[in-house]
Parts: C-alpha cells; sequence; structure tokens
C-alpha cells in the first residue's frame, strides 16, 4: 500500500486528534505545557500517519530542530571523524542529529558559520579546529549557542569570552614527549609543524619552541607545512636537501605528517629508529601498527564532552554567564620509531 505522509501536515494531525494546530506544534517541539493524555492522543495519530515534520522549516518558524550543527576545518584525518562520532553519541542521548559540513578555507568557515547561525537550520553549533580569523568576527548572545572544539578564543575577542570550550593540554604532552626523546639520546630536533592560525598546532609549536630553547644543548628547527601526509613528507625531504648531517628525530604534528616523514625515509633509505627517530600525534589506529611513538588523544571523549556542554545550553541545564573550559591530556605512546637514539 501506498504511503501518503508526505501529504500530511498539521492541520490534517489536529483534526484527527481532536486538538488544534498550535498544541500539535507543542508536542513536536516537545514541549512541557500539554497534558499527557493529549499528547499521548497526539503522538498516536502521528505514528499512525508515519508523520516527519519539516525540521528545517521548524527551525526558521523559531522551534527546535533537533539538530547539531558541526563544522570542520578539514577531513584529512582520523581526528575529526572520531570527534564527531562523539559528538554523535550524546546527540543520540538527547534525541537529536548531527548535521555536518567542512570548509574548504578559513574564509568558507567563517561563511558557513554565519549561515548557520542566521538559517535556523541548527539549534546549536559546534567548531571544531576553526582557523584563528574566526576570532575577529564578534558574536551576540542573538547567536544560537555555539561551543569551540580544540580551540581556544584569544584574550578581548569580541563575545567569544562567554563561550563553552573543550581543548588538549598539548603543552604537557609535547613536553612529555620531548623529555622522551631527550632521554633516548637525542639533541638535534626538527618539528613538522602545522599552520600557525590552527590552535592545537601552534600550542605544539610554541611548547617545542619552548623545550629546545631552555635546554643549551639542543638544537631544533621547525618546518611548517600542512598537517597531512603530504605535508610531511615534503618536510623531510626539504631538511635532508638542506642540511647536511640530519637531525636525531622528527617531531610531527600529527600522525599524518609521522607517516609521511616514514614514507620520505624509507625512499631515501634511512633506517628508522636506527638512524633517526619520529614521532606523531593522535593516535590513529594506524599508529600502533607501524610502531609509531605518538601522543594519544580522547578524541570520542572530546565530542562527546563538547556535545554535552552544548546541550547544557539548549537544555538550560547551568547559569550559563560564566563559560565552561574543559581541558584533557594527551597520553606518552612510547612504540620502536623512538627508542633507538641512543644508539645512533
Amino acid at each position: 500500500m501506498k504511503n501518503d505522509h508526505k501529504r500530511v501536515n498539521l492541520r490534517e494531525i489536529a483534526r484527527l486528534s481532536e486538538s488544534s494546530k498550535s498544541t500539535v506544534s507543542r508536542v513536536l517541539t516537545k514541549h512541557p505545557n500539554v497534558s499527557p493524555k493529549t499528547r499521548a492522543r497526539i503522538e498516536a495519530v502521528i505514528e499512525k500517519l508515519q508523520f516527519r515534520p519539516n525540521l528545517f522549516a521548524r527551525g526558521l518558524a523559531g522551534g527546535r530542530t533537533g539538530l547539531i550543527a558541526v563544522l570542520a576545518s578539514e577531513m584529512n584525518s582520523g581526528f575529526f571523524a572520531e570527534v564527531i562520532r562523539g559528538i554523535d553519541q550524546i546527540a543520540q542521548i538527547h534525541e537529536g542529529h548531527v548535521m555536518s559540513s567542512f570548509a574548504h578555507g578559513a574564509d568558507d568557515y567563517v561563511r558557513l558559520w554565519d549561515e548557520f547561525n542566521e538559517s535556523g537550520r541548527a539549534d546549536g553549533i559546534i567548531l571544531i579546529a576553526p582557523p584563528r580569523d574566526i576570532f575577529k568576527h564578534s558574536i551576540s548572545s542573538d547567536n544560537v549557542p555555539v561551543v569551540l572544539c580544540a580551540s581556544r578564543p584569544p584574550e578581548h575577542s569580541e563575545g567569544w569570552g562567554q563561550v563553552d570550550t573543550v581543548t588538549i593540554n598539548n603543552r604537557k604532552g609535547f613536553r612529555d614527549l620531548m623529555v622522551h626523546l631527550e632521554s633516548q639520546g637525542c639533541r638535534s630536533f626538527v618539528h613538522i609543524a602545522g599552520p600557525s592560525d590552527m590552535y592545537d598546532a601552534r600550542e605544539r609549536r610554541e611548547e617545542f619552541e619552548s623545550f629546545v630553547s631552555a635546554r643549551p644543548g639542543l638544537q631544533g628547527e621547525v618546518i611548517e607545512t600542512l598537517q597531512s601526509t603530504e605535508g610531511g613528507r615534503e618536510a623531510v625531504k626539504d631538511c635532508l636537501r638542506r642540511k647536511q648531517k640530519r637531525p636525531d628525530v622528527f617531531v610531527a604534528v600529527n600522525d599524518l605528517a609521522a607517516l609521511g616523514a616514514l614514507q620520505a625515509l624509507r625512499d631515501e633509505g634511512i633506517a628508522v629508529p636506527g638512524q633517526v627517530a619520529v614521532t606523531g600525534c593522535d593516535d590513529d589506529p594506524a599508529s600502533a601498527i607501524l610502531g609509531l611513538t605518538t601522543l594519544h588523544m580522547p578524541m570520542i571523549a572530546i565530542g562527546r564532552e563538547s556535545a554535552s556542554l552544548l546541550f547544557e545550553h539548549l537544555e538550560k541545564k547551568r547559569d550559563l554567564a560564566a563559560a565552561k573550559h574543559q581541558v584533557m591530556d594527551l597520553r606518552l605512546e612510547v612504540r620502536s620509531t623512538s627508542l633507538s637514539s641512543a644508539l645512533r
């Protein structure tokens, strides 16, 4: 039998349930001001007709859509997929859904954020690793609730001081990594760094530079590139072309860049870890298989915490005057790619 639920509207549901359009609307938006008996009667009609409301239209009318917008700067690693997975786990608990989009550069990121704000398509937005330029744009109470994931706004950013954040303690994690490498006999370091307008990449670079500068016996160089396999590969090739003596270790901003570094060293016939060490950050699933020393990032937990903070806003479960800043730790995972430094 052909299903006719697409032609059903609020007026028809109200007629069949012997109620009003406004009451049906309150049931659809889960408004508490409906008696249990009336709610049950309306829900029975909705179920029988297999009615599915137009979520975007509901948002334009000022109601809750049940949709959470997630905006990311790229999709080149498991980090974004796992964070979104964590967000979706919490959205499911709250009977919501996740709508994700990936920006093509900093300007496009800002444009998409503005579009989500103005269109009424989402109840709230989680911004994953936004470019630093976004903080040049003010944020006001008229915007839909926002949570920053893997980012913190600079001081004095207009309106952003009231935004909740979930970040990683990059400085402690990179310090632990550098201490380990120094203990393995590494004295000459090259950091394959990510773009300086990305929060995590900037934090890791600053800790690397601080660690090296504080120890007179160490040497360090920073090569900024893309946080990708190709970026890591090109950074290593550039370093080997320029330097007469190769460094003791390549410290990559993430596991993808570390993978590119491993590929470049293999192409040059340079043994890892026998002749040079390589480390990453993130702990992608392939890292354990490759024996890559890295920093484990609790990606799913980051996503879950970001979504939990957003739903606290949407459901007004706490005083929202003061922003919450949750910081999670990286865990050092020592594997074979960094264990032979002292033997070189």
